[in-house]
């Protein structure tokens, strides 16, 4: 089983595409969301361009589970014909229990408390579009970073699950950027 995990689109196709080639052999993708929109803290980037993301995403043969970011609109439930926009996302495959979550909302104290009530393995947050691995208790806190418009060390990224470990993978050239046994 492996599943791919992104965060933070921000409406640009060309970054959507090439994550999702690197990706090509997950079972599933989770997303925690910001999809289309660039929101009004990020800078409008060369090919940004949310109507070819939303071809992108309509045309997409792989599943792709969304959780709702705060630059999520109403609106955008109206040109995607996706089933996208639940705050909270639950997933399981194989025994291991995901949450995707965009982490805009929740404090890391209320997060584990999440993780806690519902025996989550490993908790998918965006946002902040930094990568982030934590251990807790149990439990993982992952988030994959951003594909389009990455903060902290600037370098895009995703990550994936596989075989008891998160890898991070920059998401313009796939290269190992670390690797993370559970």
């Amino acid at each position: 089983m492996k599943i791919g995990l992104i965060s933070d689109i921000h409406g640009y196709p060309s970054k959507f595409k090439r994550a999702i080639e690197i990706l090509n052999d997950a079972d599933v993708i989770l997303c925690a969301g910001d999809i289309l929109y660039h929101g009004p803290r990020n800078p409008i980037l060369e090919g940004y361009n949310p109507q070819g993301l939303i071809d992108e995403i309509q045309n997409l043969k792989k599943p792709l589970i969304i959780a709702r970011g705060n630059c999520d609109a109403e609106v955008d439930l109206m040109v995607l014909d996706y089933p996208v926009f639940m705050p909270v996302v639950f997933y399981e495959k194989d025994g291991v229990k995901f949450m995707v979550n965009h982490g805009h909302e929740y404090s890391d104290e209320e997060i584990k408390k999440m993780i806690d009530r519902f025996n989550i393995h490993i908790m998918v947050l965006g946002h902040t579009h930094i990568r982030r691995f934590e251990r807790y208790n149990n439990s993982i806190i992952v988030n994959p970073g951003s594909i389009s418009v990455p903060k902290g060390d600037g370098i895009p990224s995703l990550a994936y699950y596989q075989d008891g470990e998160i890898v991070f993978l920059n998401s313009e050239t796939g290269e190992v950027i670390e690797k993370n046994k559970i």
